[in-house]
């Protein structure tokens, strides 16, 4: 099974790690560009995940319009994988 994946190269990575047996595309395929490759997603850990979702810190103010556009992209993915059968049950 060959699907593309849009993600950081690290998670990539793992997947490539939990499932040998499929093969992932990454996105964008040019080795050259480094736009899937962030820094910043590199300094998260599961315990800081973890005081994150335990405590509500930090909290994160967006304006409305924001949280609107942003309901629509998500649900657009979900649309898209219940579409391709990896919808959650």
């Amino acid at each position: 099974m060959e699907f593309i994946v849009a993600t950081e190269s690290g998670i990539l990575h793992q997947m490539e790690l939990k499932s040998p047996h499929k093969t992932f595309i990454p996105a964008p395929p040019n080795n050259n560009c480094a736009c899937n490759d962030c820094p910043h997603m590199k300094r998260n850990t599961m315990e800081k995940l973890y005081l994150c979702m335990e405590y509500e810190q930090p909290e994160i103010l967006l304006p409305d319009w924001i949280i609107e556009q942003g309901v629509k992209s998500i649900d657009r993915m979900l649309d898209i994988s219940e579409k391709a059968g990896l919808g959650l049950k």
